[in-house]
């Protein structure tokens, strides 16, 4: 196989661990564990309510495409995918809407637009905080010109973006932090209510994967569901028995396929460690002949500068036996100490 086709290879095995890791954390039995996890509008609430009545709406894994710009009007559906012309396009791992329990005080129910995203590279170039906070301001803007045109701000539901960060640095791995706007009182103590303020919420879950299950909480089951350090037997029995998952037979089937494919990722990655390590063998063998070809060469100058030297010492003697150079003006003049010369002289 050529490196194209291992990179290849590579790329469409990691592209399917990819998709299998989304529609894990898709499970509503997982974003309900997140949910109670992760937000204050969830955290009192029982997983079979969240699961049940919160996630009642459809789940959108990264597929649908969205068009918000002016010409194309307003967008009447959910969707994985935000594209307009003047900023782009991003696209959202999950996106969903989760009602919270209760209501506002007036009869109108209150959701959270929710986006989760599964991210492998902690350190992608850039600081991933602010690309989250990005994503929070896309889920904003998404939420129609109508609210903008008729001056509806009232109307502006609550975001949040939650990432899953499976390979965080070591000095966040095992932590979970929310984000979120809070007031600061400048002059004097002013009161205002949290809905009108309380709009936007990046949490960060940063997995421990050396020890998975070593965290609370959510943040443990997600780093038992994610790791490629455990058999699919082993993270079915930790996510029934210690998270009190109910194992479906669909949720079986995910499971070991996401484990499946880590293998064949890892597998995939030491093949192409061993192609680049061939490669580098056979770099290092082909330095290795240049230099042996170098040294034989030196080897022959040396031998022809040691010939050379001879001949111009046995010149030096000459002309020094026929007394047409005492001994110190040869030494001078063919560069030999005087003592070479008279030595041989003897």
């Amino acid at each position: 196989m050529g490196e194209t086709s291992v990179a290849k290879g590579l790329q469409s095995v990691a592209n399917d661990y990819d998709a299998a890791c989304k529609r894990l954390l898709a499970e509503r039995q997982v974003l309900s564990r997140i949910l109670q996890g992760c937000l204050d509008e969830f955290a009192t609430a029982d997983l079979q309510t969240i699961e049940q009545t919160c996630l009642a709406g459809d789940v959108h894994i990264g597929t649908d495409p969205v068009d918000r710009d002016e010409a194309a009007g307003r967008v009447l559906a959910l969707s994985a995918e935000d594209t307009t012309v003047a900023e782009g396009k991003a696209t959202f791992d999950i996106r969903f809407y989760a009602t919270v329990p209760g209501n506002n005080g007036d009869g109108d129910c209150v959701s959270v637009e929710i986006n989760v995203e599964a991210q492998n590279k902690y350190d992608p170039g850039y600081p991933l905080l602010k690309r989250a906070i990005y994503y929070c301001g896309r889920l904003i803007s998404m939420q129609g010109t109508d609210v903008v045109s008729r001056s509806r701000y009232g109307r502006l539901r609550k975001v949040a973006s939650i990432w899953v960060c499976t390979h965080p640095n070591k000095q966040h791995a095992g932590t979970a932090t929310s984000f979120r706007i809070e007031p600061r009182d400048l002059i004097g103590n002013a009161e205002y209510q949290r809905p009108d303020y309380d709009l936007i919420e990046v949490v960060m879950l940063c997995l421990n994967d050396a020890e998975p299950g070593s965290s609370e909480g959510a943040l443990g089951m997600l780093e038992v569901l994610l790791t490629t350090r455990m058999s699919a037997g082993k993270k079915l029995a930790w996510l029934s028995g210690r998270y009190g998952m109910i194992m479906t037979e669909a949720m079986n089937e995910e499971v070991d396929e996401m484990c499946n494919l880590s293998e064949g990722v890892l597998e995939e990655g030491r093949e192409q460690e061993r192609r680049k390590f061939a490669e580098e063998r056979g770099r290092f063998a082909e330095e290795r002949g240049r230099f042996a070809e170098e040294r034989g060469r030196f080897a022959e100058e040396r031998g022809r500068f040691a010939e050379e030297r001879g001949r111009f010492f046995e010149t030096a003697l000459s002309l020094v036996r026929d007394g047409i150079l005492a001994p110190r003006e040869a030494a001078e003049r063919f560069g030999f100490p005087e003592g070479d010369i008279l030595g041989a002289l003897q």
